[in-house]
């Protein structure tokens, strides 16, 4: 008999996170019976840490105490527009098939032992009674979030992160390169996405989420001194076209790529946890979250990484370094393992700079989320953000933030001068 114990955050949890849903999850990995003999829960992260989802880490006793796991359920309820836009996004068959086969299959791929992980063991998926998905938990193995509020990740934690992109990206074309079935599969199931290309972009709840963002800037921005006014002129002209152009630059398959992976499509700060030795050092990376993963042009990730996850000191200083990081290990991985027509570091620079337009999306709709400051007085829930009112209130705290200021503007000024604001 399980026992949940009667704290305040325990009688919080959803009626569906049950002892059912556990003992399914272990019978699941264990392919056997189970008997659970208690079980713990609580919500695993804070206001604005997760949108889609509610997450919650589960201490779970089994088998006449003999056994214990340390357990993290991913539950995706079909409420309000989170339901509808997961649905338009198919996010959950997407990452519940990612993590149970094709991450092990990577992993197979580019190291023989399997040791090279591209996220948490998965133990169970299902729908019943919610979108649910149980994976370990990798805090009990020692990985933590890096603070989303301390402006951005500094060279260390970046040159790891571009690293662990570039075995998953390689790994992905040696996946491909095995068999005309497995490519199809890339293609096909990994077919879009931030924007489903069935949904009209006028239609788009995130679209439009995104394009109050530009509207916000442009209103708040007005006010800054240290912008250039041209920036904000460019940024008007742009506006009325501003979903269409993002709904075509998120597009994967793209005639002109040098080369094609699997993306996982939302690498920011809070979809990486990092392992450190001694405290400080850090020494190695895991990514969660492939809700929106997309087989295509690799600059997606590319640009969406560097825009949204440096701290503002490195984020233009040392883009070039980050790059090289990054193809090196891409051409290492493809090498040892027999590809042939490894991309060159031209192929890589010209992905990312191709793709940039999604990184001034990035500058002026996702960074301000991505840097907020905490707040205790505003709910930073998904479906907030379409509260008429409330979402206004959140976008205020967004885009006025003094680490968004000081990041934006140099980013701003670059793309300028480089003639991408158009």
């Amino acid at each position: 008999m399980s026992n949940t114990g009667g704290t305040k955050q325990q009688q919080q949890l959803p009626s569906y996170l049950t002892e059912s849903l556990i003992k399914r999850s272990l019978e699941h990995d264990l392919q056997r019976t189970v008997t659970i003999d208690r079980f713990t829960a609580g919500p695993a992260t804070a206001a604005g840490d997760n949108y889609l989802s509610d997450v919650y880490w589960i201490r779970v006793e089994y088998d006449g105490g003999s056994a214990e796991k340390r357990l993290l359920a991913k539950c995706m309820p079909d409420v309000g527009d989170r339901g509808a836009t997961l649905d338009v996004l198919d996010a959950f068959r997407k990452e519940s098939e990612t993590f149970q086969h094709l991450l092990p299959e990577f992993s197979r791929l580019v190291s023989a032992t399997g040791k090279e992980q591209f996220g948490a063991k998965c133990y169970y998926a299902t729908t019943e009674p919610v979108r649910t998905i149980v994976f370990e938990d990798l805090k009990a193995l020692g990985f933590r979030m890096c603070d989303r509020t301390k402006g951005g990740l500094d060279y260390e934690h970046m040159a790891l992160v571009m690293r662990k992109i570039a075995k998953l990206h390689a790994a992905s074309m040696l996946y491909a390169k095995q068999s005309p079935d497995h490519e199809r599969r890339l293609i096909t199931r990994y077919a879009y996405g931030l924007h489903n290309p069935l949904e009209k972009p006028e239609d788009s709840r995130i679209l439009e989420a995104l394009q109050k963002g530009l509207d916000k800037f442009i209103s708040v921005a007005s006010g800054w001194s240290e912008l250039d006014p041209a920036v904000l002129r460019q940024l008007e002209l742009i506006r009325p076209t501003f979903k269409e152009r993002i709904a075509d630059c998120v597009k994967p398959l793209q005639p002109s790529a040098r080369y094609k992976a699997l993306n996982h499509g939302d690498l920011w700060s809070n979809n990486m946890m990092f392992r450190y030795e001694n405290e400080t050092t850090v020494r190695e990376i895991m990514l969660v979250d492939y809700q929106i993963s997309t087989y295509g042009s690799p600059g997606l990730d590319l640009v969406y990484t560097l825009y949204n996850c440096p701290h503002r000191d490195i984020r233009l200083d040392r883009r070039e370094d980050l790059l090289k990081e990054y193809h090196q290990v891409l051409r290492d991985t493809l090498k040892r393992n027999g590809y042939e027509r490894v991309p060159s570091f031209e192929d890589v620079k010209e992905e990312f700079t191709r793709n940039e337009f999604y990184g001034l999306v990035c500058a002026v709709t996702f960074l301000p989320i991505m840097v907020m400051e905490r707040s205790t007085d505003l709910d930073l829930s998904f479906d907030a953000f379409f509260k008429e009112g409330h979402g206004e209130l959140i976008r205020d705290a967004q885009y006025n933030g003094t680490m968004f200021r000081q990041a934006v503007v140099p980013i701003l000024h670059n793309l300028h001068a480089r003639g991408i604001i158009q």
